[in-house]
């Protein structure tokens, strides 16, 4: 399966300094690629997306993709607050 990132997924992911909360996305993403399923289908105009949740530190983080035929868009991550925009 092919690991597609949007722009907006690409500039969150360049501005993580934290090794620990880099490591949480990068199992993240590797759960994901095992089973794209476990995500939560999401509702209203997000219908198309899955929102997959994962913590740092015991903080929650939501890691927003879609899957698609033979490939996994990763559109967002981060805390719940503000993540829809």
């Amino acid at each position: 399966m092919r690991l597609l990132e949007t722009s907006k997924f690409q500039k969150l992911r360049k501005k993580l300094k934290d090794p620990e909360e880099r490591a949480a996305l990068r199992q993240a993403v590797l759960e994901l690629l095992e089973d794209p399923g476990a995500g939560k289908k999401l509702k209203g105009e997000f219908r198309d997306l899955r929102s997959f949740r994962f913590s740092v530190r015991g903080q929650s983080r939501r890691l927003i993709y879609k899957q698609e035929e033979d490939a996994l868009v990763l559109f967002s991550f981060g805390p719940r607050q503000g993540i829809y925009k």
